[in-house]
């Protein structure tokens, strides 16, 4: 998918790495990105996409599935997100339906910082609902909570 500024393209690990190395859209998302774990391995064929402006990735997303029928979302978002802020996050809310229903998935849910609050509104912008708090469910110790929509 493309328009004038933003191109939609599949998801590989080079755009997370360059995402998480420069500074992320949030001061708190920041601590998340210095975690040394999985964060690269969110290729997902057909399921994960990134954001670009220009050469540029600027917000990637997708699902990684659980099992059949449910996935794990998932957003990455440099700070160059705020120069076209709806643009991109339009974007990502017309794939996140897109592509539950293409893939057949019932259940897409996300863990959201606790103390995060425009992802947590973000989150039920997409139309998730939330499911409860996970008490020190991040890596470092933080609570979340738990988000899920179904199709």
């Amino acid at each position: 998918m493309t328009n004038n500024l933003l191109n939609i393209v599949p998801y590989i690990s080079k755009h997370g790495k360059i995402i998480l190395s420069n500074q992320m859209n949030h001061v708190l998302m920041d601590k998340d990105a210095k975690f040394d774990g999985e964060a690269m391995e969110l290729e997902e064929p057909g399921l994960a996409y990134t954001c670009m402006i220009g050469d540029e990735p600027v917000a990637s997303a997708g699902m990684k599935i659980i099992w059949n029928g449910v996935s794990e979302g998932w957003v990455l978002a440099s700070n160059k997100i705020w120069n076209h802020p709806l643009v991109v996050a339009r974007a990502i809310k017309k794939n996140f339906a897109r592509l539950a229903k293409e893939h057949n998935i019932h259940r897409v849910q996300t863990a959201v910082r606790a103390d995060f609050t425009m992802g947590l509104k973000f989150a039920k912008w997409l139309g998730l609902k939330e499911e409860g708090l996970m008490k020190k469910y991040g890596f470092d110790g933080s609570d979340h909570y738990r988000y899920a929509r179904l199709f």
